[in-house]
């Protein structure tokens, strides 16, 4: 491994290693909470420029 200024110990902190977690609940819940925010406020962008609020 070329040096890099990390110590061996410490690659795996780094990802340099991917190791695949399974999803844990809340996990899944914060993405689908994101997902909703993010839903709502590009629905709400949009109803702002086709003039229906404000």
């Amino acid at each position: 491994m070329a040096d890099l200024g990390i110590s061996h110990a410490h690659v795996n902190q780094y990802g340099s290693v991917p190791t695949k977690k399974p999803l844990t609940t809340r996990h899944r819940l914060q993405t689908m909470l994101h997902g909703a925010i993010f839903t709502a406020a590009f629905l709400f962008v949009v109803a702002m420029v086709c003039g229906v609020v404000g």
